[in-house]
């Protein structure tokens, strides 16, 4: 009797041991990134530079779709694994354990047979902002094509050329009217010219880095409708100054404030909204 219990209890701790390796990978890896990643990578987290790449950690169908962050069938060209492998995701100060070999290899092993997502109930209403996320990634359209997704890259050194140039353009108008010295008008229009016309392109990369993210809203909303208006603004006040040189000033300093916050929210979009808090002294 006891010998025959024994047995039933083996042969049922096998099942439920079999079950569990066999557990479907994708279900296995889902658990694993909310467990491990959906902190900083969700739509509510204070991370902004977190979830501006990956906006649901939750979410295997939207993750894999994501070309930023999966390729299917190449783990080595896919960031998420290279960041999981290289143990920077989670950031070893984080308070989520790193994954393991095993769960790595996991991953490793997901992503290689083609990061297959199983199919969602029928019964299960799809979320429309999923949908239309994973429409996007399916269908990224010439705006989130890997060439242009390369040159968008190219928007945070682009955007410093007109930064500097349209500031200068503002310092050297007010000394030249405070000084009434018509060289530094010069060099206030010279300025003014040369940021006008490199503001149009950097807005422009800047435009399609936004494209790359699936966070619209927000900092990012008003950074990239402030750049274009300050690329717009720039330019007409460049025209309007040859015509009407009385109210360049006044263009000018609604440039500088245009420029001024601009830049604060690219710095907070980049480092978080805590990035100019002023340090806690001892």
């Amino acid at each position: 009797m006891i010998a025959t219990s024994a047995i039933a209890f083996a042969a049922l701790l096998c099942s439920v041991t079999a079950q569990d390796a066999g557990d479907d990978p994708a279900a296995a890896v889902a658990r694993l990134l909310a467990e491990r990643c959906a902190d900083c990578h969700s739509a509510d987290s204070d991370e902004p530079k977190a979830r501006k790449a990956w906006v649901d950690a939750g979410d295997l169908a939207l993750t894999a779709q994501n070309p930023k962050l999966i390729t299917p069938g190449d783990p080595d060209d896919s960031d998420l694994f290279a960041s999981v492998s290289f143990d920077d995701m989670p950031p070893p100060d984080s308070d989520v354990a790193q994954f393991t070999e095993d769960e790595k290899a996991l991953l490793e092993s997901w992503i290689k047979d083609g990061a297959v997502v199983p199919e969602p109930a029928a019964e299960t209403e799809p979320d429309e902002a999923a949908t239309g996320a994973a429409e996007d990634a399916s269908d990224p359209g010439w705006m989130r094509h890997p060439i242009t997704r390369w040159a968008s890259h190219h928007h945070p050194i682009a955007v410093h050329f007109p930064i500097a140039l349209l500031m200068a353009a503002l310092l050297a108008e007010l000394l030249g009217r405070a000084f009434k010295r018509p060289q530094l008008l010069t060099t206030a229009t010279f300025c003014l010219t040369l940021g006008a016309l490199s503001a149009l392109p950097a807005a422009g990369l800047g435009w399609l880095l936004a494209e790359q993210s699936n966070q619209h809203d927000g900092p990012l909303f008003w950074h990239r409708w402030l750049g274009v208006s300050t690329a717009v603004l720039s330019v007409v006040t460049l025209l309007v100054g040859f015509k009407r040189p009385g109210i360049r000033l006044v263009l000018l300093l609604v440039v500088g404030a245009l420029v001024s916050l601009t830049g604060h929210l690219g710095g907070t979009l980049s480092y978080g909204a805590d990035w100019l808090q002023f340090p806690t002294l001892p």
